[in-house]
Order: structure tokens, then C-alpha cells, then sequence
């Protein structure tokens, strides 16, 4: 049966090209570390190894059996972890993934809770697009993600809903475009008045185009959207300055709006929302420092929702 020691000789051959220099590394004898990475493609029935007198080098194989076996090693790794904090005051490093809006309102805040709760925890905070952040959950790069659904299969994943934003059209102060002008004016549009201007939307992998598209299908209406410039910060600039329209959630432009450089005006007709889910891998139990921080995802999500900086509806921890 396939076990860690051969997934760790398999590993440290491949990383040094050469069972000579993996046995040296691991203080290992040359033909023990051989023997088991014979048993292992015996098991396997494949090749993970083409051998020379230079040393050995990853097959086809061998290199899709090395993500897998990265990917075990990890959860082995982590689950030892998880067994020796679920017994102390949690303490480690916690990867928390979140799209770009969601970490514009909720990190500063999340980060200073944290902090004061639970000074052993090290919050390290990415961002990135919706089904990057699904993918690196089931990779193991990331141990949570609060993100929103993107169309992309989810069955791997444990969800629990947090919240559902509204999403509205953001625009500069002063409009340079004159189309955009008469908006100055207004507190909202109908989304089948969208199809009348350009929008900037993430695209259509992202959870954002996913959601636009599936009211476009509804309204039988197809809007004209442009993608952003990559950071949100970037297309901040580009819409307050007055050059274009932002499809976003408050959690987006909040700091904008509360010192006039932006003008927000709500889509309705329908009323436009989406859903935004904590997520972890469904392969991998809660880890002492899961169970510790996401209580706290869930109370500063709250305090940002009060405060009218996330505008939507609060689903608490036990809805």
C-alpha cells in the first residue's frame, strides 16, 4: 500500500534529479529509497522515473503523480498541525483568500481583530478572482475563501452563505463622457438602461461577469461591458476621474462615496445581488485556526454592513 515514506523519497528524487542525492539528503541508504520507488510504480503500473547515467527525470507520469503527492503531503502536514492546536490556544498561520471588493472593506478590520483576539494567529490575506480562489482551495495554497459563486463546479467545496450584496453602478463626481452626465442626477437605473452605456465588469470566468450574465439572460438584454485594469484600485481611478461606469458592490468604492469623488447610483428593476459564501475544501476538516477566525469573519461583516460600508443582507453564523 502507497504511504508518506515513499511519497517523500518520490518527492525529494524528483526535487534533486538523482536517488544518490535524495538518499544523501534524507540520511537514507541509496537502495532502500530505490526499493520503495519501484514498489510505488509497481502500484501505480506506470513509469514515474526515466533513469540514465546523468540521474532520473520525472515522465508524464511522474509529473502528474507529483501534484497529487504534493497535495497528500500537505494535508498530512496540516493535519498534524490541526491535532496539535485543537489541544493549545490556536496559533499558526491562517492563508485566507478574498476577491478584491470583499478584502477592500473587510481586511483592515479583520486583521486588527485578529490581533486582539488571537495574537498567535498570523492572518496572511490574498486576493484574487473568484475561480483562482476556488482553485487554490482545493490545491491546499489557501485554507478559506469568502468569494461568490462564478458558475465553476463546487462539489469539492464546503459553503456557508455570509451575505448578499447589492450591486451598483459606480461613477465619477464630474463625468467627462457626456452620456454619463445626465446620471449625475439620478439615485438609480434600470438594468435594461444599462445596455445604453459601456460598464466595466470583471470578466466572464469571474463570479461578477457570471452574475451579469445570468441577469442579461433574465431581462433579455445584453449590456456592453469592458473588462477592469487587473487591481481595483486601478479602476477606481479610472471611474472617479470621471472616464467610466463600475458594475461593483459598496464594498468596492465605500471609501469613494464618503468623500464625494464617486456618485452610486443602484441598479433596480430588478434589483441587482449576489450571493457571497465562506468557502473551505470539503476534502479537509475545519482546523482549530478555521474554527477560530471564521466566527470573526462573520462579526466584522456585520459591524461593515451597520456601518453602511457593504451594503446588503447579514446571514449570521447560525442562519
Amino acid at each position: 500500500m502507497m504511504n508518506t515514506k515513499q511519497l517523500l523519497y518520490f518527492l525529494k528524487t524528483a526535487e534533486l534529479c538523482s536517488i544518490a542525492a535524495a538518499a544523501r539528503e534524507l540520511d537514507i541508504a541509496q537502495p532502500s529509497i530505490s526499493l520503495q520507488l519501484e514498489n510505488l510504480e509497481h502500484e501505480l503500473s506506470s513509469a514515474l522515473f526515466d533513469r540514465d547515467y546523468r540521474g532520473v527525470r520525472l515522465t508524464e507520469s511522474g509529473q502528474l503523480f507529483k501534484a497529487h503527492a504534493e497535495s497528500i503531503m500537505r494535508q498530512v502536514d496540516q493535519a498534524k498541525l490541526d491535532i496539535r492546536q485543537a489541544e493549545q490556544e490556536p496559533a499558526g498561520r491562517l492563508v485566507l483568500g478574498m476577491t478584491q471588493p470583499i478584502g477592500n472593506v473587510v481586511s483592515v478590520p479583520l486583521l486588527k481583530l485578529v490581533e486582539q483576539r488571537f495574537p498567535k494567529i498570523e492572518l496572511d490575506l490574498f486576493a484574487g478572482l473568484s475561480y483562482i480562489l476556488s482553485a487554490q482551495l482545493l490545491s491546499g495554497e489557501i485554507d478559506v475563501a469568502i468569494s461568490s459563486p462564478d458558475g465553476s463546479d463546487t462539489k469539492q467545496l464546503t459553503r456557508e452563505k455570509l451575505f448578499q450584496e447589492k450591486l451598483y453602478l459606480a461613477m465619477g463626481d464630474t463625468p467627462q463622457l457626456s452620456s454619463q452626465k445626465p446620471l449625475r442626477q439620478r439615485a438609480n437605473i434600470p438594468f435594461t438602461e444599462l445596455a445604453e452605456h459601456e460598464v466595466i465588469v470583471t470578466g466572464r470566468q469571474d463570479s461578477l461577469g457570471y452574475i451579469l450574465r445570468q441577469y442579461e439572460q433574465q431581462m433579455g438584454v445584453k449590456v456592453r461591458h469592458r473588462p477592469g485594469f487587473g487591481q481595483l484600485m486601478t479602476t477606481l481611478r479610472y471611474v472617479s476621474d470621471g472616464y467610466g461606469m463600475l458594475l461593483s458592490p459598496s464594498s468596492s468604492f465605500y471609501h469613494l462615496e464618503e468623500t464625494g469623488q464617486i456618485h452610486v447610483l443602484e441598479v433596480i428593476e430588478p434589483c441587482m445581488t449576489r450571493d457571497v459564501y465562506i468557502a473551505t475544501s470539503a476534502n479537509r476538516p475545519r482546523s482549530a485556526l478555521m474554527r477560530a477566525v471564521i466566527p470573526l469573519i462573520y462579526e466584522v461583516v456585520q459591524q461593515e454592513q451597520q456601518a453602511g460600508r457593504w451594503r446588503g443582507v447579514f446571514f449570521s453564523q447560525s442562519d
